[in-house]
């Protein structure tokens, strides 16, 4: 009986020692962006979708009131493109914009799937309503911060 007491006590020490690593659980890598119009955030009061490149999948469909967005960039890729469409009652307007990155595979455990994190290295756009684009963050990857500015043509114009 004692020796079984011992026995039991050693398997629960042993597996007390082993190490549980806790994957993450918020694994979203997200690109994130804010749309501004004359230096003040701004909603798009129409119909924006977005979709990868001119026939790619839809990566926000028919989205009303749009301030921010939250995209997923390509694993293997140096450069996303992006279509912006804007559907208006009496318009449509298509922007195009390309982000230029380096991809980091991400690695914590071998419990957890590896993951890319992305570099921002240089975005650019056609112009047709949007008038510019700032990296204010570089680094994409589990933290939900904003990561472009895309600035609109002023309402003046």
């Amino acid at each position: 009986m004692r020796r079984r007491l011992l026995y039991i006590a050693s398997i629960v020490l042993l597996l007390a020692a082993c190490e549980s690593y806790d994957c993450t659980l918020y694994n979203h890598v997200g690109c994130y962006g804010a749309f501004y119009q004359d230096s003040a955030s701004v909603s798009l009061d129409d119909t924006l979708t977005i979709t990868a490149g001119k026939s790619g999948p839809v990566l926000l469909n028919k989205s009303v009131g749009t301030s921010k967005i939250d995209l997923s960039l390509s694993y293997w890729q140096d450069e996303d493109t992006l279509v912006l469409t804007v559907k208006g009652t009496d318009y449509l307007v298509q922007d195009t914009i390309w982000i230029s990155k380096s991809n980091q595979v991400h690695y914590e455990s071998p419990d957890c799937p590896a993951t890319l994190f992305h570099t921002i290295q240089g975005v650019r756009s056609t112009h047709e309503f949007i008038d510019s684009i700032n990296v204010i963050r570089s680094s994409v990857n589990y933290e939900q911060t904003n990561n472009l500015q895309i600035h609109l043509f002023s309402a003046a114009d």
